[in-house]
């Protein structure tokens, strides 16, 4: 038995993690769109089966057991034929959760959304071969009463191939489910089926095939399935997608030094710092930057295109302390993580001057990236923060004027580099960046300096750049999607690419 496509078979290789969130993202970001055998979407059936989840303490650490039901319905046709793949349609899981012991993981939240990914054995005769089912849940409001959390999880899933007659059961294995409140970081829930109940998912008839030779001369029943013996279960995604840059890149962490230069609270205070080793994450950050002086605007880490990945050593250092020596003062925290991510090169079109257009690459050397959220007074949650500090310098490239290239050389960029200071709303209703692990939304204002080392052959087009981009109040806007935390105990993982901010805050009338 061979599988393909992301899914492990019976005797799974060295890496099986690594392949199955590989597919998990491919399948979360909807990249496998499906040909063959499509099943009834109006006859679904429903499996209800009883799992255990081992919710984690304050720490990550799984400590405790409770008891969950999960609903798993597919569009699985009753019958499929040898060597046609067949489609589940929209395969939906349910998750009926404690509400008391998902209450105690964030009790500030409001809302959640998540994913899940379901572990499915697929077993014919004596083959056996594990698909893993990535799925996506809305916004699930949490019940201000009752005894559940209900989360619906869908999502299309691979197609499923037999290549000899015989009953085919589709077995529910281990379940992840990854919570993301709107307040606080997300929690990664492991579950597994209750024992003493066979967690049937569905089962599939593959009658005899009878059916002639192809027309292009092709075999079939019999032959086909001798020809097709090493093959009698086939996973099969409808389109390759690229392996997920998770977890090989996330654990690896940056090091370096934190700029501590923006650290809240003024003194007097009293604290000491306690370095920590840190803990792998890493996130995608996308946003766009207006250039004040052509009011034009550039996507930065454009997530059509090829987006990197930013990796974060989290939880650094940790600072607590208070204002005063007496006991019981006011006191205040802050936590650090220290990040680095590479940024692709962005293209950027403006009419220079207001009526010439131009248009060009832009290089960004970005240093490491200070990351710091606290409170500076823990009895006013209001003075909240969050800032992101690094530096960074530009390089202009692949200049074109008017249709023309214009040649600037290898070394246009700004003079010295200039720093990035982002700051977050612990305290926004709409975007709120509460954290590293759960992100948000980070806003600030550049200046860019002068240009030098433009142009070539003696030509001297710096003060055509500095003139044309260089100055104050260039903004930038940037969301951060919420953090994959690896580890034996992963949450928010694969990660996933966020929206783009919007160019302006909205304002109400």
């Amino acid at each position: 038995m061979r599988t393909t496509g992301g899914a492990t078979g019976a005797r799974r290789g060295a890496r099986p993690a690594r392949v199955a969130a590989a597919t998990a993202t491919a399948l979360v970001l909807g990249l496998l769109t499906g040909t063959g055998s499509q099943a009834d979407e109006d006859s679904p059936t429903s499996a209800d089966l009883a799992y255990a989840c081992r919710f984690p303490d304050p720490t990550g650490a799984p400590s405790t057991t409770v008891d969950a039901r999960v609903e798993v319905t597919t569009r699985l046709p009753r019958s499929a034929v040898p060597g046609r793949p067949v489609d589940a349609g929209t395969v939906e899981v349910t998750a009926h959760l404690p509400r008391a012991a998902t209450s105690a993981l964030f009790p500030d939240a409001r809302v959640v959304t998540g994913s899940a990914t379901l572990g499915v054995d697929v077993r014919q005769n004596k083959e056996q071969a594990r698909a893993d089912w990535s799925l996506r849940a809305a916004g699930t409001e949490i019940p201000a009463q009752g005894t559940e959390l209900v989360l619906r999880y869908a999502g299309k899933v691979p197609t499923i191939t037999v290549n000899s007659s015989g009953r085919v059961r589709l077995l529910a294995a281990e379940a992840r489910l990854v919570l993301q409140p709107d307040a606080g970081p997300p929690v990664s829930l492991v579950c597994s089926p209750a024992p003493g109940r066979e967690p049937r998912v569905a089962d599939l008839a593959v009658p005899e095939d009878t059916r002639p030779a192809s027309p292009r001369g092709e075999p079939s029943g019999p032959a086909a399935r001798e020809k097709a013996r090493e093959d009698d279960v086939t996973l099969s995604p409808r389109e390759a997608a690229p392996a997920a840059p998770w977890p090989d890149e996330c654990a690896d962490m940056p090091t370096g030094e934190l700029d501590t230069s923006v650290s809240a609270p003024p003194p007097p205070y009293h604290f000491n710092p306690i370095p920590l080793d840190g803990v792998p994450l890493c996130a995608y950050a996308v946003g766009i930057s207006t250039v004040r002086k052509q009011n034009g605007s550039m996507l930065i880490n454009d997530p059509a295109g090829k987006p990197a990945l930013m990796r974060v050593r989290g939880v650094v250092r940790s600072d607590l302390g208070d204002w005063a020596e007496e006991p019981g003062a006011e006191g205040f925290n802050q936590i650090w993580s220290l990040a680095e991510i590479h940024l692709p090169d962005a293209r950027a079109s403006f009419l220079n001057f207001g009526y010439l257009p131009v248009t060009a690459s832009v290089t960004f050397e970005t240093g490491k990236v200070t990351i710091l959220t606290g409170q500076p007074h823990m009895n006013d949650p209001t003075t909240a923060f969050a800032r992101i500090v690094f530096q960074q310098s530009l390089r202009l490239h692949d200049v074109v004027v008017n249709g023309t290239p214009l040649d600037v050389g290898p070394s246009c960029r700004t003079a010295k580099s200039f720093r990035v200071l982002l700051n977050g709303d612990m305290n926004s209703k709409e975007n709120p960046y509460v954290n590293v692990f759960s992100g948000g939304l980070l806003t600030g204002k550049v200046t860019i300096p002068a240009f030098t080392g433009c142009g070539t052959a003696g030509e001297n087009l710096d003060g055509l750049f500095t003139a044309a981009i260089s100055g104050p109040d260039n903004e930038l806007r940037m969301n951060q999607a919420p953090t994959c935390v690896t580890g034996d105990f992963p949450s928010g993982c694969p990660p996933v690419v966020p929206e783009l901010p919007r160019l302006k805050p909205a304002t109400t009338p």
